[in-house]
């Protein structure tokens, strides 16, 4: 009773509730209402909105409760946030909300900013957030805020007392009921510093991961991988492989390991359970599995036999009995590696399974990758998949390195809403420094895959770098059109259109060569001439970090490469079948020079851990599992005995100082 009269008593004080048609001057608007119980995330909208319209018209914004609302003498303009001040600027209640749906609507007397709101953490993208969805899109869409990167140098308000806030009348929902980057390998090893900017730099770009939902690959949980006690007791689960069972993959015709996947995915705590094999290869070759097989059907690589109708029969067998048992439940499933093209005996998959499908629009620089991506594509759905984008957006292939590729992220996206794919995720790089273009692309793309696309890159330079924007497109231009105009010279080890490892890793020196690296270094000198001091000359310090972390990069990778030829040991940067030479004086030279670039890679990689720069964590996480031990070899190779300061260990330690 006592809110309705306060209710009733505020409705006396506004003008009639209704649509505004005409725009506000944003120095009109002096308050924020929010309600007394507001959750966590409309206070946090609240808080944004103050402190960025502050910052743009110079003016501070009061935030009051409704009932400090109801006894002021209310004038000016007033931004109404979360559900309750919505419906007493509106008159009724703007509830129900469909998940994440968000609303910005102007009234008379001010403009309501409210949507599909959950309790928790406002900055945990698991929370439904729609208040600071509608908040994020009138800072940004409306009032030209920008969150570039996480952290120092990313953060554009521009100040401007005569801003406008058009009319507004829009109530929406995401296109993507998932939109998330993952920024490194893994977060475990980042500075609590740089994890807080990257959570937040998410949430203000309005990434979300509310739907309950775990893809990936699950048999490590599903059987508790972690010790042999499965294999022990029932070694009839796991894979014959060569005559023999063995872990990580399991026999998928098993009876008991149906079963106890469907147990996995009812008792898991999310809506979506994960239901794809491990990674890897290894699969069953008992008569059962290899029987679903069809013969002459070859994977991506065109070699090995596919595997999709096997691992999808067993996927539709989970999901069918989970359906039966839960309806609300669903499975979510891999189209990946030996199981990415369409099975060709199932005419369809069950409708609480959900293809997380594995990809790297990247490659489409390939145009046979398109038109394979296009068929696959084609192939699940005429089975009815409903599909989401697996990414790998800033995939380890690419080493930290300015591997852009917004223009495809940018098609790719928009190309994947038109054709039904209902929520997107991926691998990120935490280096920003060097691939800053591609997340401006990916972030805008996920929030609205329908937009104009022909604008979107040609809005970031202006935004971003201001008075030397033309220098720094033409900086980042010129790594993109080396990797344009190179990319069919990358190596074939692997019979793909796609991204394979192998064909890469050898192969830097012709996909980014020399000249394009001289280019893009006079472009970014003239950019460091240009800028004036402020927020533009730090962001070009910011890429110079990057673009020097690259070059270190390309020459390090080569060297490894030609150490190979030479005989030393240190991975697989040249195919089997190439010949060695015997050349000791270029070679300990070269060793000489590889150990100063690896020592001055591992300083660069600690200088700035806070900045979205080069991965620290994915080095040292490669370091601590043993994985590229090429400096490793380099320092055997000289006889030196240095221990390297990039373990998760040391890195922890180093930042509880």
């Amino acid at each position: 009773m006592r809110r309705l009269i306060l209710v009733l008593h505020l409705i006396a004080l506004l003008p009639l509730a209704g649509q505004a048609r005409s725009p506000n001057a944003l120095a009109d608007f002096v308050r924020i209402v929010l309600a007394e119980d507001a959750l966590p995330v409309q206070k946090a909208a609240a808080d944004e909105l103050a402190s960025y319209v502050g910052r743009i018209t110079g003016n501070k914004l009061d935030i009051l409760s409704l009932e400090q609302f109801a006894k002021s003498q209310p004038t000016g303009k007033t931004f109404y946030v979360g559900d309750q001040a919505a419906e007493l600027a509106l008159g009724k209640t703007p509830a129900p909300w469909k998940p994440e749906e968000w609303m910005l609507k102007s009234v008379p007397s001010g403009l309501v900013i409210a949507g599909h709101d959950g309790k928790g953490s406002p900055w945990s993208l698991n929370v439904a957030a729609g208040s600071m969805l509608a908040a994020y899109t009138l800072l940004e869409d409306h009032l030209g805020v920008h969150w570039f990167w996480p952290g120092e140098f990313g953060e554009s308000v521009l100040k401007n007392p005569k801003a406008i806030i058009p009319a507004l009348d829009v109530r929406q929902t995401p296109a993507f009921e998932i939109r998330s980057v993952s920024l490194g390998y893994p977060s475990t090893y980042h500075t609590k510093k740089f994890n807080d900017a990257a959570r937040i730099w998410a949430r203000r770009n309005r990434l979300a991961w509310v739907r309950s939902a775990v893809f990936g690959h699950s048999w490590f949980d599903a059987f508790n991988l972690r010790t042999d006690a499965s294999f022990k007791a029932h070694p009839e689960w796991f894979a014959l492989v060569n005559g023999k069972r063995r872990p990580p993959q399991m026999c998928t015709t098993h009876p008991e390991v149906i079963a106890r996947m469907v147990e996995h995915v009812l008792k898991g705590k999310a809506q979506i359970m994960h239901i794809s094999p491990s990674d890897g290869g290894g699969f069953c070759q008992c008569e059962n599995c290899t029987a679903l097989d069809v013969p002459d059907a070859l994977s991506y690589d065109g070699k090995t036999i596919q595997l999709s109708d096997r691992i999808f029969t067993y996927a539709n067998e989970i999901a069918r009995r989970v359906r039966e048992q839960n309806p609300d439940k669903a499975c979510g499933m891999f189209a990946y590696t030996y199981y990415h093209k369409p099975p060709l005996r199932i005419e369809k998959l069950e409708p609480n399974l959900y293809l997380s499908f594995v990809y790297q629009s990247a490659a489409q620089r390939d145009p046979l990758n398109l038109i394979e991506w296009r068929e696959k594509v084609a192939g699940w759905q005429k089975l009815g998949a409903r599909m989401v984008v697996r990414e790998g957006w800033g995939n380890h292939y690419y080493h930290d390195m300015h591997f852009l590729h917004y223009d495809q992220i940018i098609n790719n996206l928009a190309e994947a809403h038109d054709l039904g794919f209902v929520a997107a995720y991926g691998e990120g790089s935490k280096n920003f420094a060097a691939m800053a273009p591609n997340y401006w692309a990916l972030t805008r793309m996920m929030w609205n895959p329908a937009r104009d696309t022909g604008q979107l890159m040609n809005d970031f330079y202006p935004a971003a770098y201001g008075p030397v924007a033309k220098e720094m497109k033409a900086f980042f231009e010129s790594y993109n059109q080396a990797l344009n105009k190179n990319w069919p010279r990358r190596d074939r080890r692997v019979d793909t259109t796609g991204i394979a490892y192998a064909n890469v890793i050898g192969a830097w020196r012709r996909l980014i060569p020399v000249a394009a690296v001289d280019e893009a270094e006079k472009y970014l000198r003239a950019a460091e001439a240009k800028a004036p001091a402020g927020e533009f000359a730090d962001r070009v310090r910011f890429h110079r970090f990057g673009h020097d972390y690259t070059k270190l990069m390309l020459e390090l990778l080569e060297s490894y490469r030609q150490l190979e030829l030479l005989g030393v040991k240190i991975g697989s940067f040249n195919p089997p079948e190439v010949k060695h030479r015997d050349d000791p004086v270029a070679r300990d030279e070269l060793l000489k020079r590889a150990y100063e670039l690896g020592e001055r890679r591992e300083e660069m990689l600690l200088a700035h851990r806070d900045w979205a720069g080069p991965d620290e964590g994915l080095y040292a996480f490669t370091k601590d599992r043993g994985l590229r031990p090429w400096h490793q070899a380099v320092k055997k190779a000289l006889g030196i005995e240095k221990e390297t300061a990039l373990t998760k260990e040391k890195l922890k330690q180093a930042a509880s100082r």
